[in-house]
């Protein structure tokens, strides 16, 4: 891949940290207001918030306000997944180079069927990503320059999500931001995969870019209602297809947050958790392992 067009997919790589493979594209037809779940611990006197995100959104979707707007401007500490950070961005940009290509002599057609290869170069061209260059990909990296291709080209964007919004809201206010992860650790729950399991992980982001409004508006109403199960139904039902995938996507990385929360809910201090909605719901959900461990959940909003 030249670095005119590494240049070219930029927001393609930074919203592969902020969402993964999970696609929520749509022109949203009239304004939402969404109320999106947010949970609270207390322990003495500290208060640990955590407020489940959408990465991308279009800006017709309205729900900075009000209780979070309060917790925001009172907030000690906010923390992201990842907090990107221009140097993140390029590290981010370099992973993807390292890890998203396939070896010379290989390509996409030795993964999938060649009527499932021609709608990718298709989809490619369609979204602006030449397809010479797209049948090189690695199939995760596929998967993910179309679904976030998809987005930015029905309006939405990455700058319009939860994260972002409240990344440049803390740091005008100078609060304190930190993460639950490393940027290597998230991005390697993409790529580290054997090639059949990206390949079905691409088949699927297929599958649902043929229905794409219905699909992303589901997912867009269940989050900004706020309803734990209509957000298992969009979010979690559909990402246990791929079991691998869900595996390291979502149950490892919500183990390995575990120690980081309990480490800020010790905090004498108001603190603001915020990350993808899909990881705080459903059985394997942040929010079921602390009750699990003890700790009084309450849900606010």
């Amino acid at each position: 891949m030249t670095m005119g067009l590494l240049q070219k997919f930029k927001r393609v790589f930074i919203a592969v940290i902020f969402f993964h493979v999970m696609v929520i594209s749509a022109i949203a037809q009239e304004t939402i207001n969404a109320t999106p779940a947010m949970w609270l611990i207390e322990k003495g006197e500290a208060k640990t918030y955590m407020l489940g995100s959408i990465h991308l959104l279009p800006p017709e979707v309205k729900w900075y306000e009000g209780r979070i707007e309060n917790i925001v401007n009172d907030a000690d500490e906010v923390v992201f997944e990842v907090h990107m950070t221009p140097e993140k961005q390029r590290l981010a940009q370099q992973i993807t180079l390292q890890n998203g290509m396939l070896t010379p002599g290989d390509n996409l057609g030795n993964y999938m069927s060649a009527e499932e290869l021609e709608f990718v170069k298709t989809k490619a061209t369609e979204f602006g990503i030449p397809a010479a260059s797209v049948v090189n990909f690695k199939p995760w990296f596929a998967s993910v320059a179309l679904s976030v291709s998809a987005i930015i080209r029905e309006g939405w964007n990455p700058e319009s999500g939860v994260d972002k919004y409240i990344d440049g809201i803390a740091t005008s206010k100078n609060i304190p931001i930190s993460e639950l992860e490393t940027l290597e650790a998230q991005m390697k729950t993409l790529y580290d995969h054997p090639l059949e399991v990206q390949a079905a992980m691409l088949i699927d982001t297929l599958q649902q870019l043929q229905d794409i409004k219905e699909v992303t508006m589901g997912m867009i109403n269940s989050w900004a209602d706020g309803d734990e199960d209509k957000m298992v139904e969009t979010l979690i039902v559909p990402m246990k297809k791929q079991e691998e995938v869900y595996q390291k996507l979502l149950i490892e990385r919500n183990q390995s947050w575990i120690p980081v929360i309990e480490n800020l809910i010790n905090k004498q201090q108001t603190t603001l958790i915020v990350a993808g909605a899909a990881h705080f719901v459903g059985d394997d959900g942040v929010i079921k392992m602390l009750r699990d461990k003890g700790y009084d959940v309450k849900k606010v909003q």
